[in-house]
Formats: structure tokens, C-alpha cells, sequence
């Protein structure tokens, strides 16, 4: 099994490589040296998660003279899980870009920077020291960079190159201080043990590997990056998007141990996580442009995921991570339907127009019928999860309910409609709880136990706003929540724009501000084509 740990982390890094060098003489042929490899990585990583799954954790170890752990791979559970994640996102998005960069110049580029993204994350996934993901960890921000970096000659390209290389050389530079200070102080840590202890070194380190989990993963103060990213061709987004922010998340589950142990570390988690996801919710609520509104998404969710990990809801948040993962990767390959879709809707019936007393009665609807199938669900799911991660798995089935109910219920605004969303919610939200229980009880086996945590009760708060913000988007122009519409909005429209360095802030994708947040709940065709275009 060693043998095909190590086969999933060169293989992609060589066959991109060999893509690279060939890609200019045999542009056809080349990407499918990569493709192939990444099949048998996928391969190779449902092979190790079934044996990890059943005979336990595979390692491959280098030792000191005092036996100390030096450097060194490992698959436990939760590794099985992010390596199959990883290769299998990643064979699909080179599929996918084998045939959307064809006869492309800079395709060879895309897939030598593919397979070294590939080979670095999987060493972030599986590497045993804090030495060696931080070296995967900067190895995989550098093939970032040269992603974003596939059409240099385009301005939005070269701003959000600039961009990206700010924020992850802020977060690169704090992972490479906490692991100077590791260095230091105890020489090498082991990811696999539960930290070295209390004190000032340990506080200091914790700190610091939440900075750079933020930085990775586009959380407050380094969120600009993120949206500035949107000129890269659509491979590089769903790569991006699926899988390079999760790395902030991914960073947080590894290092719990050293982490779990640093109060501060944890509170500033759990504050700029939830901070993030309210600011990027409530922004993706006016952004019209399909990929626009995808990233503000993804700000928000990676807010959710560190807010999870600030709470030690460690095996949640691999859950979560990997359901956000597979659902952007499809959005995002899938945006250039978005002008189809957009025709298809224009040829069907239109939404009923709500009146007010309707507009609140499917608003209360969409959050209160889909208790009833969390009620149901929580009487049969599996009971090996912790309460932290118990609270954060039934948030994310009402968030998903809720979501689901309000889109029927908009499109069918009656008892009959009210009524289907009921008998959905009894079956489909327990079968996802319990799903996603029997996951994260698996997981729970292979994450640490965090020392200090918070209580998991704060995630009422950024809910509580959350519905708020979307019961004021819900609500008619004319009724008395027009003036808190226009107020609301323009607030959320200011950040939502991003500054070039030498020029006024673009508002090219802003909508008139005239049209309030009505207008956001359906996108004109022109719009549409301008997101997928993009």
C-alpha cells in the first residue's frame, strides 16, 4: 500500500511535467498523459481508502537516530477521503479542459501547473510533519499562481495574479514562522499527535496557522483576491474553487492538535469565519454575473468551514469540504449552460407575482417545514458524532432544506406546494443526515480533540442574520421594507466591487442601483452571458 501512496503524489507531478515538454510538439496528444495519470490516481486512492477504511492508517516514515519522525507520509481516513476528493476533481476538470483549451498555446501550461496543484495538495492531505505540508503548501500556491497566470496578456488576469500572490505570500509567510518556531522549540511536530503543549510558542503557532489558513481560503481581512480571480478560464475556476480554498479548511483539520491547544487561535477562527460568511452571503445576494456571484459563494462557505473548524467540529467540517467541493466543481464546469438555461427560462411560465401576506408565508415556509424532516432524521442518525460536529451536520441539512423549500415554494406558492415541500423534507433531509452522520462518524476516528473550543451555539448568530438578510430580499420594493432595501443593498454593493491598483473600483458586472435586490432574483439573458462569458 505504500507503494500506491506514493504512486497518488508523483504520478500527476510527473505526467505534468511530461505534459509541459511535450505539450508544444504533440498539443493533442500530451494532455492525455496527464488525464491517464490522474485515472490512476483515482484508482490508486479507492484502493488505499478501502484498505485505510477496514486495516487502518498507511504510513510511509522517516526516522531520526532517536527515532523521532523527521518527514514522512500517512493515510488515515481522513486523508483517504481528501486524496480522493483531490484526484478525482482533478481528473474530471482535466477532462473537461482537454477539450475547452484544445488547440489552445497555453494549454500545455494549465496542465504542467495541474499536475504539480495535484501532487502538492495530495502532500498537503498526507504529509506527517508541519515541515512538509507547509512545503506542499507553498509548492501547490506557486502552480496556483501560474493557473491564474494561463492568459497574462489580459488585465483582469494580471490584477488577479497580483492579487493572489499578496495574500498567499502573507499566509506562506506565516506558515513558514510557526514552522521556524516549531523548529525551534521542538524541533518537529508530528500531525498525528495531539501538539506539543501549552505555553507562549504554542498560543503563537496556532495563531499563525489560522492566518494562513484565512489567506488560502479567502477569509476577511484577505477576501479581495478571491473575486479578482474571474478572468481565469473555467477550468482554473473549478479547480480553484473546489479545491485550492479548501486548503485553508484542510490546513485547520491537520494541524488540530497544535491548534485545538491555542484559545486565541480558536476564537479568531470562529470570529473572522463567521464574519466572512455573513459579508460574502450577503454580497453574492446583488452580484448579477454568474461567476461573480459563484465566488462571493465560495467566500461564504470557506467562512462556514473555518467558523466549523474553529468550533473542533473537525470531521463536519471534511464533510462539509467535500460536499462544497464536488457541488462548485459542478457549477462551475457547468456555468457556460448558464446562457442556454437563461433562454429555456425565458420560454417558460413565469414566477406567480407574491403578495406580501404570500411573500412572508413562503419565507416562513422555507424555514420552518424542513424542522420537521431534521426532527426525523435526527431520531435515526447514527450517534458517533460529536456535539460539535452534530450541531454543525444538522445546520448545514436545514441550510440545504431551507435553500431546496424556498425555490418550490416560490415557484408553487400553495398549500399543495407547502405540502410537497413537507413530504420532501421528511425524506430527503434524513437520509442526508444520516448520510452525512455515518461520514463524520468514520471521520471523528482520525481528527484530533481539540482542548479549547467554543460553544457550537455561536452559529445561531450568523444564522439569525443570515435570515434576516434574505427575508429583506424577499420582500416586495413597495412594501415598508423599501427603504431598508435600498440602504441594504448599497452597503453590500460598495464592498462588492474590486479596486484595480491604478484605477477607481470597476463596477462593469454592477447592476443600476435603482433595481433593488427584486431584480438579483432573476438575472436578465444579457447578464447571464456576460458571467459565462467571463
Amino acid at each position: 500500500m505504500t507503494e500506491l501512496l506514493l504512486l497518488v503524489l508523483a504520478l500527476p507531478v510527473l505526467a505534468g511535467l511530461c505534459s509541459w515538454v511535450g505539450g508544444r510538439r504533440w498539443p493533442d496528444r500530451a494532455p492525455l498523459v496527464l488525464v491517464w495519470a490522474l485515472v490512476s490516481s483515482v484508482v490508486a486512492a479507492v484502493v488505499l481508502a478501502r484498505a485505510v477504511w477496514v486495516d487502518g492508517p498507511v504510513a510511509v516514515e522517516l526516522t531520526g537516530s532517536q527515532g523521532a519522525v523527521i518527514a514522512g507520509l500517512v493515510v488515515d481516513r481522513v486523508g483517504a477521503v481528501l486524496l480522493l476528493l483531490v484526484t478525482g476533481l482533478s481528473a474530471v476538470v482535466t477532462v473537461f479542459a482537454r477539450r475547452y483549451l484544445r488547440a489552445d498555446d497555453r494549454a500545455r501550461q494549465f496542465f504542467g501547473a495541474t499536475g504539480l496543484l495535484v501532487g502538492a495538495s495530495a502532500g498537503i492531505a498526507t504529509s506527517i510533519t508541519l515541515q512538509g505540508l507547509a512545503l506542499a503548501w507553498s509548492l501547490a500556491g506557486l502552480a496556483l499562481i501560474g493557473l491564474l497566470a494561463t492568459y497574462p496578456d489580459l488585465p483582469g488576469a494580471r490584477d488577479g495574479v497580483r492579487r493572489t500572490v499578496r495574500a498567499l505570500l502573507v499566509g506562506d509567510l506565516a506558515l513558514w514562522v510557526a514552522v521556524l518556531v516549531v523548529t525551534v522549540v521542538w524541533g518537529t511536530v508530528d500531525l498525528r499527535s495531539t501538539g506539543p503543549g501549552t505555553g507562549w510558542a504554542t498560543g503563537l503557532v496556532g495563531v499563525l496557522l489560522v492566518v494562513a489558513a484565512l489567506a488560502r481560503s479567502a477569509q476577511l481581512p484577505f477576501h479581495r483576491w478571491l473575486p479578482a480571480t474571474l478572468a481565469a478560464p473555467t477550468p482554473v475556476s473549478a479547480l480553484l474553487h473546489a479545491g485550492v480554498v479548501n486548503g485553508g479548511g484542510v490546513l485547520l483539520v491537520r494541524s488540530g492538535g497544535v491548534v485545538g491547544q491555542s484559545p486565541a487561535a480558536m476564537y479568531l477562527a470562529v470570529g473572522l469565519g463567521a464574519a466572512t460568511a455573513v459579508y460574502g452571503a450577503v454580497l453574492m445576494l446583488v452580484k448579477p454575473d454568474v461567476k461573480g456571484a459563484l465566488a462571493l459563494s465560495t467566500t461564504a462557505q470557506m467562512g462556514f468551514l473555518v467558523l466549523t473548524c474553529g468550533l473542533g467540529a473537525y470531521a463536519a467540517a471534511v464533510v462539509h469540504l467535500t460536499l462544497h467541493g464536488l457541488y462548485k466543481a459542478t457549477l462551475f464546469l457547468g456555468s457556460g449552460a448558464a446562457v442556454r438555461n437563461a433562454v429555456l427560462a425565458g420560454r417558460a411560465p413565469g414566477r406567480p407575482v407574491l403578495t406580501r401576506t404570500r411573500t412572508a408565508a413562503v419565507a416562513c415556509g422555507a424555514v420552518l417545514l424542513p424542522v420537521v424532516g431534521l426532527a426525523l432524521g435526527a431520531g435515526i442518525a447514527p450517534g458517533k458524532t460529536t456535539p460539535a460536529d452534530a450541531v454543525v451536520l444538522l445546520v448545514l441539512a436545514w441550510a440545504t432544506g431551507a435553500a431546496l423549500a424556498l425555490g418550490w415554494l416560490r415557484r408553487f406558492p400553495t398549500v399543495l406546494g407547502a405540502l410537497g415541500v413537507l413530504a420532501g423534507s421528511m425524506i430527503v433531509l434524513p437520509l442526508h443526515l444520516v448520510a452525512t452522520s455515518w461520514l463524520a462518524g468514520g471521520l471523528s476516528t482520525a481528527t484530533p480533540d481539540p482542548v479549547h473550543t467554543p460553544e457550537p451555539w455561536v452559529l445561531v448568530g450568523p444564522a439569525i442574520v443570515l435570515v434576516a438578510a434574505a427575508v429583506v430580499r424577499l420582500a416586495p420594493v413597495t412594501s415598508r421594507f423599501a427603504g431598508l432595501h435600498r440602504t441594504v443593498y448599497v452597503l453590500a454593493l460598495r464592498p462588492g466591487g474590486t479596486r484595480s491598483g491604478r484605477g477607481p473600483r470597476d463596477r462593469s458586472h454592477d447592476p443600476a442601483p435603482s433595481r433593488y435586490w427584486t431584480a438579483m432574483s432573476a438575472p436578465s439573458s444579457s447578464e447571464v452571458v456576460s458571467g459565462a462569458r467571463s
